[in-house]
């Protein structure tokens, strides 16, 4: 028998807990959540996701407009080197 001051402490336990991701079940409950909010309120029925679908569009609109305006400074940089060179 070993006879010890110091109390060693225990080894700690492996808590394994599976996590599955359900894309169905989590829009369900997404939309049962968004159904009972629009019950306490009725005047706020599709604001909400009238918004997000704005704002949605216009950053899609910005994300674009980016692009096409980088695709611009680049022709204009390559023909300025262009004859800049010649």
């Amino acid at each position: 028998m070993k006879i010890s001051l110091v109390k060693t402490p225990k080894p700690r336990q492996f808590g394994y807990k599976p996590r599955f991701y359900d894309a169905q079940k989590e829009s369900d409950e997404k939309r049962r959540i968004e159904i009972e909010q629009n019950i306490k309120n009725p005047d706020r029925i599709n604001l909400r996701r009238e918004m997000q679908n704005k704002w949605g569009r216009k950053d899609a609109l910005r994300s674009n407009s980016r692009k096409y305006a980088m695709v611009v400074y680049i022709v204009l940089l390559i023909i300025i080197l262009y004859f800049f060179f010649l």
